[in-house]
């Protein structure tokens, strides 16, 4: 329970996995969030072999209503980051990386958006700064930005761009979407695109809720990871929910997961343009076809046969 009795505004769920050297500056931002009432913070390691679990301890010894999860077996993010969701007792949920800075004041912003528009989801921009993360641990949003409220989350997200952690999320729209698909390694396409069915609206904000510090070694530089996942993510909801869904997200949902092997295609075969994938990624983004899952499960076969692409483990 909290150790005031006040029910918990935010829960703030991060992953970990051998992120000593951001964490001090992550965890300074983190718990110095302006704004909320009554946050919980819950940790998630994934089997770390660096010091990332001690430092956590260390700093968040005077915290309340922090829970840390030390992990005996290394399963991936998405199973990782779904771990925490579940223990969340928050009306809101903020999943973040644990090489992710938060602006000081971002979550409060956030919060207030989505308060005053009865929104379900928020998300904004991330930049990558180049910095050593103690030096922007300190920062905050701009007072006046831009935003817009979208009705319909789905195709909000469907047109939007989701490539980093730091959304807020209503806890039972998280709950309802399941969380992160765990078939997907990486989970930043597949938590929007899911959550985003049950949402009730949704805000994108026009500035750097996530602040990237100088990065020494991440995911995002294995781009066939990048394209798998994206594949997977939208290619599996379509297997999962194509006979509630209408014609037009399906399209849209085949159209990305076709974008997605073709970046792949292009950056890996000799002659990509004289390829089926090329015509068909054509042919939906000018026709807008309803889904082939004959073609989508070929593809689907490929990308399972990578053998420098990450997979989940668990669940």
């Amino acid at each position: 329970m909290p150790a005031n009795n006040e029910k918990i505004d935010v829960s703030f769920v991060m992953t970990v996995y051998n992120k000593e050297y951001y964490l001090p500056a992550v965890l300074e931002a983190l718990l110095n969030q302006t704004g909320l009432k009554n946050p919980e913070f819950i940790f998630v390691d994934d089997t770390s072999k660096d010091r990332s679990v001690e430092i956590i301890r260390e700093k968040t010894k005077n915290i309340p209503n922090v829970t840390i999860v030390a992990k005996d077996k290394n399963e991936g993010i998405s199973v990782t980051i779904n771990q925490g969701i579940k223990l969340a007792k928050g009306e809101w949920v903020r999943m973040l990386d644990s090489d992710d800075i938060l602006p000081i004041d971002s979550t409060e912003k956030m919060l207030n958006l989505a308060l005053k528009h009865k929104a379900d989801m928020v998300y904004g921009k991330f930049k990558k700064t180049g910095k050593e993360p103690m030096d922007i641990c300190h920062e905050k949003m701009p007072d006046d930005f831009d935003y817009y409220y979208k009705k319909d989350a789905m195709r909000a997200v469907l047109k939007g761009r989701f490539t980093r952690m730091g959304q807020l999320i209503r806890r039972k729209v998280l709950t309802q979407a399941g969380g992160a698909d765990t078939r997907v390694f990486i989970q930043d396409e597949s938590i929007p695109l899911r959550a985003a069915r049950f949402a009730n609206g949704i805000i994108k904000i026009f500035a750097e809720v996530v602040l990237v510090p100088k990065e020494t070694n991440n995911l995002s530089k294995n781009t066939n990871q990048l394209d798998n996942d994206r594949f997977f993510a939208h290619y599996n909801l379509l297997l999962d929910y194509h006979d509630t869904l209408d014609k037009d997200t399906c399209a849209i949902l085949y159209m990305k997961a076709l974008s997605a092997n073709w970046k792949y295609v292009k950056k890996n075969l000799d002659h990509p343009y004289w390829t089926a994938d090329f015509f068909r990624y054509l042919k939906a983004k000018i026709f807008h076809p309803q889904p082939d899952f004959q073609f989508l499960e070929q593809l689907a076969h490929r990308f399972l046969s990578l053998d420098n692409v990450l997979r989940s483990k668990g669940e």
